[in-house]
């Protein structure tokens, strides 16, 4: 089963935030998503994530693989790398592209309204078809973050209770689904005993939906122990 990827315009955001040097990249697209046949994006199709390293090689796999949960976009995700696997991949240095990847399964449903399952230990083929635009991508210090969330003014009346509404381990990640986030403010993960501040950025709603984002993914490494998890406003 042969698998395609197209580049796609995404709205991202890449700040400094939790630690000095741990990154938060936030990606979404507003839609109306294709396949290269024309059709629209599937629910659970998924968008892959790439660095491009300084001296502009694209990685040989993606960091991130997320499935989206509408159909013909990408919804709003929100990726924590910490400071040691920065370090460790050099990730200081380059640019960030989102692709969306064809894992119809034409075998199986010769419609192509069938997403393809893999199992853990399967490798999710893919080759690069298309770039058609760089994504926007917004550094931010934790400084600059700090000062745009302290710049917002609620009543604790008008801050809704954040609620995890799904937790979902696969491969290397744990994708945790949050429902009543809104943007700019403080909130503060705690995954058994370690805890990760972190704010929701502007930006990754569709440009004809309200400024509050009613849902996110947030996305962490999995972690030996890390059975618990919470988000609640700082």
């Amino acid at each position: 089963m042969k698998k395609t990827i197209a580049f796609l315009f995404a709205l991202m955001t890449a700040a400094v935030f939790a630690g000095m040097n741990d990154l938060l990249i936030s990606f979404s697209t507003p839609g109306p998503d294709k396949y290269a046949d024309g059709k629209e994006v599937l629910v659970g199709e998924r968008y892959a994530l790439f660095f491009t390293d300084a001296d502009g090689k694209l990685g040989d796999e993606p960091v991130l693989v997320y499935r989206t949960k509408e159909k013909g976009r990408c919804t709003p995700v929100l990726f924590m790398v910490d400071e040691a696997t920065v370090e460790t991949n050099n990730y200081k240095n380059g640019t960030w592209s989102v692709y969306l990847l064809d894992t119809r399964d034409f075998e199986k449903d010769s419609t192509g309204n069938t997403i393809a399952e893999f199992g853990k230990d399967e490798k999710l083929e893919y080759s690069v078809k298309t770039q058609a635009t760089d994504a926007t991508t917004i550094v931010e210090s934790s400084m600059d973050s700090a000062a745009a969330t302290s710049a917002v003014s609620f009543t604790d009346s008008d801050i809704p209770s954040p609620k995890v509404t799904g937790i979902k381990v696969d491969s290397a990640y744990v994708y945790i689904t949050v429902k009543d986030v809104v943007p700019c403010l403080e909130y503060t993960l705690q995954s058994g005993s370690n805890t990760k501040d972190f704010a929701i950025p502007e930006g990754v709603v569709k440009d004809d939906e309200a400024s509050t984002i009613k849902e996110i993914t947030l996305t962490v490494p999995k972690t030996e122990g890390a059975q618990f998890f919470k988000v609640t406003t700082k």
